[in-house]
């Protein structure tokens, strides 16, 4: 009777945790590049609330009835925070982000090797 060996689907979380904390740390030595993240994530933020505001208190206005006509906007507004906040701090919430990915793509890399038996 001939055994196999069967491989496991690649681990893939832990590296790219690491690839992203790295590209962070070129983020965190470059302090014009760290300003301009911050700058850029503050404008996202700014406008995200500012709209938000609109559609709570004004929505009368011509932007508070379009912020109030479907839940769609107000889930690109929130998108829209999360990705100001990911520019203002993104050597925290890019690796955390990242390892949730990729352990739902290791997930699928698992159950396509035990599928196939690779």
């Amino acid at each position: 009777m001939r055994q196999v060996t069967l491989a496991a689907a690649p681990q893939i979380v832990q590296p790219s945790r690491q690839a992203i904390e790295q590209a962070c740390g070129y983020i965190e030595q470059n302090a014009t590049l760290k300003t301009l993240l911050i700058i850029i994530g503050a404008v996202f933020l700014i406008i995200t609330i500012t709209l938000l505001v609109i559609r709570k208190f004004w929505p009368q206005t011509p932007v508070g009835q379009s912020m109030n006509a479907g839940n769609g906007k107000v889930i690109w507004c929130i998108a829209g925070m999360l990705t100001g906040l990911i520019f203002i701090l993104p050597a925290q919430i890019l690796p955390f982000l990242t390892s949730l990915v990729m352990t739902l793509v290791q997930v699928l890399l698992n159950i396509i090797a035990a599928i196939f038996h690779l």
